[in-house]
């Protein structure tokens, strides 16, 4: 989760936008710097954060970043579930727990650590459920808004690439499913339904739009191969339709 996060927050610094492609504004240290941390995993909670209140703040004045919504979800389940291991939090935690180093006497964040992370021990088992809904959500919106409700866009691509020639049908034929299949997916992951088949499913459709879609920015994806990389890792977790189903079996 930090590495699909960081890299695209480094790219768009690099590539001057504002994490989505649609939104052509520089904040390249911001963006940049936001990105390192959470690749070295320095502070990362409160990095995610950080990183999630400016996305809100820029979403405040730029809508088009609904586009990237799935910032919401995946930079939420980072802050839940910290940095993990390798990290720098994890080897500067090691250090200060050791009796005798020189870092362990100037650092004064360690004791509020260890009791933050014990509090919220319990909670890091729904980091499924927060990596579900954001990234269902964000299946949700793409579907409707940019094929559903405004089918211009899609039908543009579907000329540009002739994709209708891949699967002889009509253009509007073929924007129509492919809203649909995107909304059914999301759907499928916010109920936690078939969760690592329909994240599977969403990883086939990410290398599949990247390799049929030359031009599409490979960035804007990385967040989204993350997120479903961990649902398929992890599957539904609590509050989902197949522990529900596990239990009853």
């Amino acid at each position: 989760m930090r590495i699909s996060f960081g890299i695209p927050l480094i790219g768009a610094g690099f590539g001057g936008y504002f994490i989505s492609p649609a939104v052509e504004v520089e904040l390249r240290l911001l963006q940049v710097g936001l990105g390192f941390l959470l690749l070295f995993g320095l502070g990362t909670r409160v990095v995610a954060l950080a990183a999630l209140a400016a996305y809100l703040v820029g979403l405040a004045f730029r809508p088009l970043l609904l586009l990237q919504l799935e910032f919401v979800g995946g930079l939420l389940a980072v802050a839940l579930v910290g940095s993990g291991k390798p990290s720098a939090d994890h080897v500067l935690q090691r250090m200060a727990g050791m009796h005798g180093t020189l870092y362990g006497r100037i650092d004064v964040v360690y004791d509020h650590a260890r009791r933050f992370q014990k509090w919220n021990e319990p909670h890091k088992r729904y980091l499924p459920t927060v990596v579900r809904v954001g990234l269902g959500a964000t299946f949700i919106y793409l579907g409707l808004t940019q094929k559903i409700l405004r089918p211009g866009i899609a039908l543009a691509v579907v000329d540009q690439y002739d994709l209708t020639s891949v699967v002889p049908v009509s253009p509007e034929l073929w924007v129509m499913g492919a809203g649909l299949a995107e909304i059914a997916l999301g759907i499928a992951l916010i109920f936690g339904f078939f969760t690592r088949a329909t994240a599977l499913s969403a990883i086939a459709m990410f290398t599949l739009t990247l390799f049929a879609l030359p031009d599409d920015p490979v960035l804007a994806h990385v967040a989204l191969f993350g997120m479903a990389s961990v649902l398929l890792i992890t599957g539904s977790g609590p509050l989902g339709v197949d522990g529900r189903l596990t239990e009853v079996d």
